[in-house]
């Protein structure tokens, strides 16, 4: 292993732990108001008036999209590395993974900012 790989698989393991723990909070939050909250019968009309009536909550979600595709593709990786794949290998599936966290977070984000 180079040191440019040394200090990828190091970030990439810090970064799993940041989100790890942004991840904690944003679903105790979206668990708290979603699933115990006053209402439980979850609509689009519900949905559209918490991200209209409140900026904050367009905020809580854009960031939390890409929280949850880094942490996900990232752990996927891992997986992929467990399996010691040859440098082809690696490098199709790191490129489609980057791909989908891209596409996703895009995608994601453009879907909520009609709500700001």
């Amino acid at each position: 292993m180079n040191q440019k790989q040394s200090f990828s698989s190091a970030y990439g393991w810090f970064i799993q732990r940041i989100t790890g723990i942004l991840l904690a909070f944003f679903l105790i939050v979206h668990i708290n108001v979603l699933h115990f909250g006053e209402k439980f019968f979850i609509d689009f009309n519900m949905v559209t008036q918490r991200l209209e009536g409140s900026f904050l909550w367009a905020i809580f979600y854009i960031i939390f999209i890409p929280v949850v595709l880094f942490h996900g593709l990232n752990g996927i990786w891992g997986l992929v590395e467990d399996y010691r794949p040859s440098q082809g290998a690696q490098k199709t599936v790191k490129v489609l993974l980057w791909i989908l966290g891209i596409v996703g977070t895009f995608y994601g984000i453009l879907a909520i900012t009609p709500f700001l």
